[in-house]
């Protein structure tokens, strides 16, 4: 392997500089930090962190004990924890047991003469047992158990077991069986014994005859036979393994397919539904975030004296079974509704899974697709022709098209409360409101934010030679003015050292796309676009910087503009852009299959902290045959289960538990973020006194064209705005 010395004589430079910029110390310029990383790279040079760590005296090594890593809650609980982990400077090393309590032994001595700093360990020690932890020298402030308690000596996070006995027994009432095997692990694991306790206890009472069954991955096989041989009647067969119920699945498909045996499991928690075994879900993704997090607490928290036992254990809540379409009325089959929608990503994901929605009402759900000014002409033309019976329309459109095309949801259903409670909060007046009147729901809020190559700003030549250039530091601009000034070091026509070619996107497709453009950057310096009594505010000084800036930025982006924002999250992904500024229902285009920046991708709130709201809202067009219907499936697209789904498939979702699974968290990252900057939006854009019936699309119209013609040079960007002012003026004269 390389040495220090070996890059220095490469580099040229002496092996103190090399040292400071290995290490991140030291004022070395440009020049040589950029000399020392080509070397470093072309000899092969990593850095040994672990050593660095050791160096230091402290270890900020964490260790998570698993029994495998084949079973899905496993590889969940393990990817989220890491992930927690690293990004609170972390590192993390994983151990297996093959839940063999010998093999535990020796996997904990491992770990102790690894140095970590703590553990989170699914425990195969029996319950009850002496545990081997105190005798090498593990502290209660160490250690984390998983699901698996046998000692209560040391803190503890699982769920709540008990509940899912209770639960999936009352299942077994509900349906009305009467001969279902329960399968369970091992029950010296506290887990499976609290499940099967409470299972059986529930049906002790009942006429239902179960038959209990003890197995693991390895012997499970000849169990399920024999158990499908001596019971060929078995209307059910609960489980508290996923991955042996798919086993069960498999052998019950290939050996006995005459067999009707509905199956039931303990799952990990999945965003996209699936057919053929009832999950009762428990969020895997979650329980190792929240383990990642009470590990670290409790290693940098010093521990009471004697604390007692039931304050070290935390149970998360359960999932359970959830439906992916509550039906509470019979199958219609004949029936059908018909959905315009905007062409987007979200459009083409309703199309797939309405499937799953006709599945279980027997109702046909129609799509039909429509380009972004061709959705408007048609809601122009609709008039009382009942084609649609629902419509999802940009958020924008509401106050114009709301009360036109939509039937108030009040007088369809008087119990949405359910339904509105899973929102994230603050929604439904954005985008759900006319006045005072609700007729649509919120279905794919998203909002503005920065985008950047988050490689090129981590860049330790980058940031000396900005430092440098500009006598401040590289960060994700905070404002418009840096944003430009950043822009302006990417490009390469500026800086010739620049690894990429642009510093920014634009989106100028159309006259209403140009125009957000333009109230992306006016309200990163005020929230009103107009006064009190309806007057529009472009005339002055914020309303001249914003153009200002916007022409500017002109000079840091391809010549080629974008169209929309699909193609501009493409043209981000394609890797030779520093950063753009995008609709977070778009951003999942990044991470196609083509993108050059899957991990590379850092983001933050757009420059000014106000950003713009975009997405869709979803209603009931009010010449519909079907209202009941309508409202029905508009609930349904609209619930955590579907929303979640969509989300993962790279929509956004309204609803705040989509914000808490995980597995789309580590999918799209920013979602987090988005749902945040959802609230710090303040933008007033309609004017005070035509909340009900202000056409937006027509006044983006009228802005859009000024920012052209400032783009094309026929106006100076204080004329522009002096004519789309009076434009405005004359398209929307006050009211009498």
């Amino acid at each position: 392997m390389a040495t220090i010395k070996d890059i220095a004589r490469e580099a040229g430079v002496a092996q103190g500089t090399v040292s400071n910029v290995l290490n991140g110390k030291g004022n070395v310029s440009s020049d040589k930090i950029r000399l020392v990383e080509e070397a470093a790279a072309k000899l092969g040079y990593t850095i040994n962190r672990r050593a660095r760590l050791l160096r230091k005296g402290a270890s900020n090594v964490l260790a998570v004990l698993l029994p495998n890593i084949y079973d899905r809650h496993y590889t969940d609980f393990f990817l989220s924890f890491k992930h927690y982990a690293e990004t609170c400077g972390y590192s993390v090393n994983l151990y297996l047991s093959a839940d063999n309590p010998e093999n535990e032994n020796n996997q904990l001595g491992a770990i102790r003469s690894d140095g970590v700093a703590g553990l989170a360990a699914f425990s195969c020690q029996p319950s009850g047992s002496p545990l081997s932890y105190s005798s090498m020298g593990f502290s209660s402030q160490d250690i984390l158990l998983i699901e698996r308690r046998p000692s209560e000596d040391f803190p503890y996070l699982g769920f709540d077991y008990d509940k899912a006995g209770q639960d999936l027994a009352r299942e077994v009432l509900r349906k009305g069986y009467l001969d279902i095997a329960v399968v369970t692990e091992n029950l010296s694991f506290s887990c499976e014994h609290a499940f099967l306790d409470r299972f059986l206890s529930v049906l002790k009472d009942s006429a239902c005859h179960v038959r209990a069954i003890q197995t693991d991955s390895l012997h499970c096989n000849n169990h399920f036979l024999q158990l499908l041989a001596e019971e060929p009647d078995l209307e059910a067969v609960f489980m508290t393994n996923y991955g042996l119920a798919q086993t069960f699945s498999n052998i019950q498909h290939t050996f006995h397919r005459e067999c009707q045996t509905q199956l039931y499991t303990l799952s990990p928690l999945f965003t996209m539904p699936s057919r053929g075994i009832v999950c009762y879900e428990l969020n895997y993704r979650l329980l190792g975030r929240n383990a990642a997090r009470q590990l670290i607490f409790q290693l940098q928290t010093p521990a009471p004296p004697e604390e007692p036992a039931d304050n070290k254990r935390a149970v998360l809540t359960n999932d359970g079974i959830r439906p992916w379409v509550n039906v509470s009325h019979a199958r219609q089959s004949g029936k059908s509704i018909t959905l315009l929608t905007l062409d987007s990503p979200t459009g083409r994901i309703i199309e797939n899974l309405s499937k799953l929605y006709t599945d279980a009402t027997g109702i046909q759900v129609k799509i039909v697709i429509s380009s972004y000014d061709g959705l408007h002409e048609i809601l122009k033309g609709l008039g009382d022709t009942p084609i649609f019976d629902v419509i999802r329309l940009d958020h924008t459109w509401l106050s114009w098209f709301g009360a036109q095309i939509f039937t108030p949801l009040k007088d369809l259903s008087a119990d949405l409360d359910r339904t509105l409670q899973t929102f994230i909060p603050g929604l439904i007046p954005k985008y759900s409101h006319v006045g005072d009147t609700m007729y649509a729901l919120p279905l794919t809020p998203s909002v503005q934010l920065l985008f950047y190559r988050r490689d090129l700003f981590e860049s330790a030549a980058l940031q000396r030679l900005y430092k440098e250039q500009y006598k401040c530091e590289l960060t994700p601009p905070k404002d418009y003015k840096s944003f430009n000034r950043v822009a302006k070091f990417f490009t390469k026509k500026y800086n010739p050292t620049s690894p990429v070619t642009y510093g920014t996107t634009l989106t100028l497709g159309n006259s209403g796309v140009a125009a957000t453009e333009y109230l992306t950057r006016y309200f990163s310096h005020t929230s009103d676009l107009f006064t009190a009594k309806g007057d529009i505010l472009l005339e002055t000084s914020a309303g001249l910087t914003a153009m200002q800036e916007l022409a500017e930025t002109r000079l840091y982006s391809p010549s080629r503009h974008s169209s929309w924002w699909r193609e501009t999250a493409q043209e981000f992904a394609a890797g030779n852009t520093a950063m753009t500024v995008l609709f977070s229902n778009y951003a999942s285009e990044m991470l196609d299959s083509g993108s050059r920046i899957t991990n590379k991708i850092g983001y933050a709130p757009v420059p000014g902290a106000n950003p713009l709201l975009g997405g869709g809202t979803i209603g009931v067009c009010r010449n519909s045959k079907n209202p009941q219907e309508a409202v029905d499936f508009i609930r349904w697209v609209c619930s955590e289960e579907v929303t979640t789904a969509m989300t993962l498939l790279g929509s956004v979702s309204p609803c705040l538990k989509t914000y808490e699974n995980y597995e789309v968290l580590d999918t799209y990252p920013w979602l987090a973020l988005s749902r945040d900057c959802l609230s710090l939006s303040h933008t007033n854009r309609i004017p005070p006194n035509r909340q009900t019936h202000f056409d937006e699309r027509h006044f983006l119209s009228i802005l859009g064209m000024a920012v052209n013609n400032v783009f094309n040079g026929t106006m100076e960007p204080a004329e522009a705005l002096t004519f789309a002012a009076q434009a405005y003026r004359n398209a929307f004269p006050p009211e009498e």
